[in-house]
């Protein structure tokens, strides 16, 4: 099925061409020039209509955007409409404008260990993840505050010029190396986010509960830095952090116990009891590993899914991570509730995790979206294509996720990169809908990866064939953080860290 398109309707219309950017050091400008006027038409070759099933594209169409939330997507007539008399007109040039992608399960500071794993050790050849998890475990002891930041802010960088305009940040790096607190408990969730507002990408800040390392074992040493006594204190430091941050319109915070094995019944009871109370979203990781699933059998007679489901915790406000291992019976409990699955295929397929079963997910009605987790890459388009791909594979044909009513694959998968991570976090994002957040993506079509695009083959290009070079302009809260592929609100790459 062909994608609806609207055709350009304005006779003598001109789109200028993109603009070249000097190189100079974006800290020479001041930030509030990449401020855009606060009523503003966005002008673009095509614009994405995401308000069907099947996106369309507009042809040399206009993002309507006001104090920094979106209006609505218009056509060529716009500029001569009365009620955009007061808009100031940017012309992005010959690009496609897309909603910002939502990066929705991060661990930014696993972004410092890239590279560094991937060996085995002589005599411990059968291990594999678990070798990983001390390697991390190595890294997370060794980074003071201020390291904690900088590498955070590495990760965020890659998001931001790949097109993420949100991130989900799973932050479980509490204390000082030593495991005392800091004086201000939040110290480190206050840097990263702090890291995350110098890029200038939205965060929501994920609070991870974390208090053993499994059924009746207590925390071990190399958690130190994780774990608190109880509940009470987690929730203590929950509510601070949310009262620091309640006034930054970039910032969010949410729960996240860290996995049904890191936490017992009392936490996830009281945790899910406070997310649905305060209406915050409520992540953790779940079915990503076998030995997980063992632990949950031996604690509650049940797999994580079920377990979660009696506990009361599975529902529309529940995001779990992975669910790479998934029992045939929690499939319809899935249905049911309707949490969101957070794939992160990437990391999985880094860390040898399986695949996600994505088909059957699919089928059913429950919710994929993306995250690019341990930061073996950043590219959420690679992501959404490996959702696909994997289950290629899996059942040895082509195409596995389209189905009749929704034929064209690319249908499929978008939703994954933008709309079902925004609904996982809690925030108006992901679509350009009337009054969400103007986050927003230029992707220029002169890129050698879309050179022979056309308006049919231009999603299905960008979702299963694109780099994120071919990203040029980022948008969060109507502000340009990405011009031209550089950052505005910071040095060229090379310098920043």
């Amino acid at each position: 099925m062909a994608p609806r398109i609207i055709q350009n309707t304005c006779p003598g219309w001109r789109h200028e061409a993109p603009k070249t950017h000097a190189p100079d050091d974006a800290t020479k400008h001041p930030k509030h020039t990449h401020h855009s006027p606060m009523k503003t038409l966005y002008a673009a070759r095509y614009l994405l209509d995401d308000s069907q099933p099947t996106a369309a594209w507009i042809e040399n169409g206009h993002l309507a955007v006001d104090d920094a939330k979106i209006l609505g997507v218009f056509g060529p007539e716009a500029p001569q409409q009365p009620e955009f008399n007061d808009f100031t007109r940017v012309d992005l040039g010959n690009v496609a404008v897309v909603p910002g992608l939502v990066n929705a399960h991060s661990h930014a500071f696993q972004r410092g260990i890239r590279g560094k794993t991937e060996y085995l050790v002589p005599g411990r050849e059968a291990e594999d993840f678990w070798t990983w998890r001390q390697a991390m475990y190595a890294a997370a002891l060794g980074y003071e505050a201020d390291k904690v930041q900088q590498v955070s802010k590495l990760a965020f960088m890659e998001m931001a010029l790949s097109g993420i305009s949100t991130v989900g940040e799973f932050h479980y790096l509490h204390h000082q190396p030593d495991g005392q607190p800091y004086a201000d408990p939040n110290e480190l969730a206050n840097r990263v986010i702090a890291a995350a507002k110098e890029v200038g990408i939205r965060i929501a800040l994920l609070r991870v509960g974390y208090n053993r390392a499994g059924f009746g074992r207590a925390a071990e040493d190399e958690q130190r830095r994780f774990v608190e006594d109880d509940v009470d204190t987690y929730l203590a430091r929950l509510g601070d952090l949310r009262t620091r941050w309640q006034d930054d319109p970039l910032v969010t915070v949410g729960l996240a116990p860290h996995s049904i094995r890191a936490v017992p019944e009392n936490w996830l009871r009281a945790m899910g009891e406070y997310a649905a109370a305060e209406d915050l979203a409520l992540h953790i990781h779940a079915c990503e590993q076998r030995r997980e699933i063992d632990e949950s059998l031996a604690e509650y007679g049940r797999a994580p899914i079920a377990a979660l489901a009696e506990m009361g915790l599975l529902s529309e406000r529940l995001s779990i991570v992975h669910g790479t291992h998934l029992a045939d019976a929690e499939y319809d409990l899935l249905a049911d509730a309707r949490p969101s699955i957070v794939a992160c295929p990437t990391t999985e397929r880094n860390l040898g995790d399986g695949f996600l079963p994505a088909k059957k997910l699919v089928e059913r009605g429950v919710p994929i979206c993306l995250g690019s987790d341990s930061h073996t890459n950043i590219d959420l388009w690679e992501e959404m294509r490996l959702v696909e791909y994997h289950e290629r594979l899996r059942y040895e044909k082509r195409n596995v996720l389209a189905s009749a009513k929704t034929p064209r694959t690319a249908d499929v998968l978008w939703p994954m990169g933008a709309q079902n991570g925004a609904r996982a976090l809690r925030i108006p994002a992901g679509t350009f809908a009337p009054g969400n957040h103007a986050d927003f993506v230029a992707v220029d079509l002169e890129h050698i990866t879309l050179l022979g695009s056309d308006a049919d083959s231009l999603l299905p290009n960008m979702i299963l064939s694109m780099t994120p070079g071919a990203v040029r302009d980022v948008f969060v809260g109507g502000e340009k953080i990405v011009e031209g592929g550089r950052l505005t609100r910071l040095p060229s790459r090379g310098k920043t860290i």
